[in-house]
């Protein structure tokens, strides 16, 4: 979690980025290598997007609104077969934030992650004249479209990806669905300083330094439990405008698919809002799945405390380099030791 001293350099930056654009795509990296009686890896689903063929935006305003650079943003979740299963994401440009609203957005999406595209439709995005109810915590400012996957077009248990086109320029966003088998196990962890290698080192990225490096093993540390046939759920307190590009690094270093949550804020949270955000986080997973993750992995006292709370066994949440009272946790200060107890090769493999 992050500490409330980064709140002004974060805020600084977005003023930075607003002059000189989205911070860079990331690189694909090489395949991880599977190890004996591992489970397989779960898709990428990087298959090329469908061609977009933009037609023109409804409103003149939303021309004017389109003359920044996109921040949009899918929001990932993990599901159940048999129950509630939505694709949210939210059309927005530019440094305010600007929403895109009451124009077309079409929806694809990706079966398994395999196979070809099938088209969901073209829906509309909100205003404030017409917003659409809560879902999945997730309130409507405006620019929002929520689409409810259960009306004919329900997923199995895997991974999907669901791609979202904006009809008037193609711009676009995606996101990602796991729906979990019965018996799935989730790992959970933040990721400033507790997998980047500092707690600030997304400043300095979006200044336009070089993305962040990994703490070394942490990404081995991760594939160890993925190939347990562990779903890793990625929690961060950084601004929902920011989940393409923690995305694009996460995929950059290597580490495994997964679901990731940011805050739904402009500005990300700090501090004790950071862990309140994150507790709320893993009472959704407990909602939605009933599922308590069974490892948790943070660098800071918030996360203890959350991690507490959310009843993770004591001596699967590991805290990098962090001392004090850790409630039973386990401290470390190199991932790489933490792998082979990470590894248990599982007499099954979900979906």
């Amino acid at each position: 979690m992050r500490s409330a001293p980064l709140a002004p350099l974060v805020l600084a930056a977005l003023s930075f980025v607003a002059c000189t654009g989205a911070p860079r795509p990331a690189a694909a990296p090489a395949p991880p290598q599977l190890r004996a009686g591992a489970c397989p890896p779960r898709p990428a689903c990087d298959a090329p997007a469908p061609a977009a063929l933009p037609r023109g935006f409804r409103h003149t305003r939303s021309r004017l609104v389109a003359s920044g650079w996109p921040r949009h943003r899918g929001r990932d979740l993990f599901a159940r077969a048999e129950g509630p299963q939505w694709a949210i994401a939210k059309l927005a440009y530019g440094p305010q934030d600007d929403d895109l609203e009451d124009e077309d957005v079409e929806a694809y999406l990706l079966r398994g992650c395999s196979g070809p595209w099938e088209r969901l439709g073209t829906f509309r995005t909100s205003d404030d004249d017409h917003l659409h109810p809560t879902v999945e915590g997730i309130p409507d400012t405006g620019g929002r479209v929520y689409l409810d996957l259960t009306a004919g077009r329900r997923l199995e248990v895997g991974r999907h990806r669901v791609h979202l086109a904006v009809a008037g320029d193609g711009t676009s966003a995606d996101l990602f669905i796991e729906v979990l088998p019965p018996g799935a196990r989730v790992a959970v962890t933040d990721i400033d300083g507790t997998l980047t290698s500092s707690e600030v080192a997304v400043v300095g990225e979006l200044f336009g330094g070089a993305p962040p490096s990994a703490h070394p093993g942490a990404v081995e540390a991760m594939r160890a439990l993925a190939d347990s046939g562990i779903h890793l759920f990625y929690v961060t307190a950084r601004p929902e405008w920011l989940v393409g590009s923690t995305r694009a690094w996460l995929r950059q270093q290597g580490f495994p698919p997964g679901i990731l949550h940011t805050t739904i804020g402009v500005t990300g949270a700090f501090g004790r809002a950071a862990a309140d955000y994150k507790t709320i986080e893993l009472g959704w997973l407990k909602a939605r799945t009933g599922i308590v993750p069974s490892f948790g992995f943070g660098n800071m006292p918030s996360d203890v405390t959350t991690y507490t709370a959310a009843g993770i066994a004591p001596s699967r949440c590991y805290y990098y380099k962090l001392g004090g009272d850790l409630r039973g946790g386990v401290p470390h200060d190199d991932y790489r030791a933490l792998v082979p107890a990470l590894f248990s090769p599982p007499a099954a493999c979900a979906p």
